[in-house]
């Protein structure tokens, strides 16, 4: 009986189909037996041929090829089995072959930036690199099968980067939108808080929804609400202009504008005791009203407590032992904690004496603060990865 299929000759390479009836020999495991003496090299691959034929799943163009070269190249020894090969010369399949696409590609599909390429251990190795700094999100989508990264900015111009260096396929869509990007980074573009020519507030460049809600949920853009606006820049996301700097600067000090102009500050632990320090980030949460602040201490060295008693009257400190207690929000402006609260789902201040901020309750915390002062000397964010400015600097 002549053989048909290119998966045919493989299976009766492998032993699991009789060369001479052309029925697949049945067994209760898939074992490989080789009627033939292979080369080294070849035996794996005939085994996961064999397999991939006995279970139907179609080969790909390049493992197609290279059955067809492994059976041509062991004629001889076929022949002498009485197993003609020249069908294969013209080969047919019993499952069609799978196309593959190797092509190395970046485009835009659902205002998502997708990459697709083969298989490569240093090209993965090189975008997972990125995915542990990216702004937005990176990565590999199991569903879709390719590395998936959000629309952002920063995302953007990694990808353009990255691809020319790879010599990957750019599609027009992502040019266009990286040559607006760099049309704008040069030019003085800036969502930034300045005052107008009537000497009234304004954010110029800011998206018609940012505008509303400054209205609706700050207070709007009169003069007398300018340490809000300051003091929200960090989170809404638009910069100060520096006449507005220079001007808070001169009337507060350094120290409390780089309290109300960034989301995250550090202190010098070393001077806690002798230091305005501390007490400057206390005035600062008093004057913005930032009630309750928490202050999280847990080295269980009591230093902060200590400190705290010294600069407010115990009324208006609170002590957070355990989960289990309750904590009087309207009437405590200041808690002292040794353990992450849960309990506040908004949290106006945080002054906590660790810099790095590990686990699941931790960074609960932290990520519910609007404000976060580290009195440590070392500072490490794992949710933003991004540097904490120094409350003196």
């Amino acid at each position: 009986m002549s053989l048909q299929h290119v998966e045919d000759f493989i299976e009766v390479i492998a032993g699991i189909r009789d060369p001479v009836t052309g029925l697949r020999i049945t067994t209760y495991l898939f074992t490989v037996n080789p009627i033939i003496n292979l080369a080294r090299y070849d035996v794996s691959v005939i085994e996961s041929m064999a397999e991939q034929a006995l279970t139907n799943q179609p080969f790909t163009q390049r493992q197609a090829d290279l059955a067809c070269k492994i059976i041509l190249k062991y004629a001889r020894q076929l022949a002498a089995k009485c197993v003609d090969v020249s069908p294969v010369e013209n080969p047919q399949w019993r499952t069609a072959i799978r196309i593959m696409d190797y092509s190395r590609r970046a485009y835009i599909e659902d205002d998502v930036i997708i990459l697709r390429f083969p298989y490569n251990t240093n090209t993965i190795e090189g975008i997972r690199d990125f995915t542990k700094t990216s702004q937005g999100s990176a990565a590999w989508s199991r569903t879709n099968k390719r590395w998936e990264f959000a629309l952002t900015e920063y995302n953007l111009s990694w990808v353009v980067a990255w691809c020319i260096a790879n010599e990957f396929d750019i599609d027009p869509a992502i040019t266009i939108l990286f040559d607006k990007l760099t049309e704008i980074e040069e030019s003085n573009y800036a969502i930034e808080l300045s005052l107008t020519d009537t000497g009234s507030l304004t954010i110029h460049n800011a998206a018609d929804s940012l505008l509303s809600y400054v209205n609706t949920n700050l207070g709007g853009f009169d003069l007398a609400n300018l340490l809000r606006l300051v003091d929200m820049s960090a989170v809404l996301g638009y910069t100060i202009h520096p006449d507005i700097e220079q001007a808070l600067t001169t009337e507060y000090g350094a120290r409390f504008y780089n309290l109300t102009s960034h989301r995250e500050v550090k202190i010098n632990p070393g001077t806690l005791m002798s230091a305005d320090d501390f007490a400057s980030v206390l005035d600062y949460a008093d004057k913005m009203e930032r009630w309750p602040v928490i202050i999280y201490e847990p080295d269980l060295t009591g230093k902060m407590l200590a400190r705290l008693l010294e600069l407010r009257s115990a009324v208006d400190v609170s002590c957070y032992k355990s989960k289990l207690d309750d904590i009087p929000i309207p009437l405590t402006r200041y808690v002292y904690t040794n353990t992450p609260i849960r309990k506040i789902e908004s949290i106006p201040m945080i002054i906590s004496s660790a810099g790095m901020v590990f686990g699941g309750d931790k960074q609960l915390m932290i990520q519910r603060a609007g404000k976060v002062v580290y009195c440590a000397a070392d500072v490490y964010n794992k949710r933003t990865k991004s540097k904490v400015t120094d409350i003196a600097s």
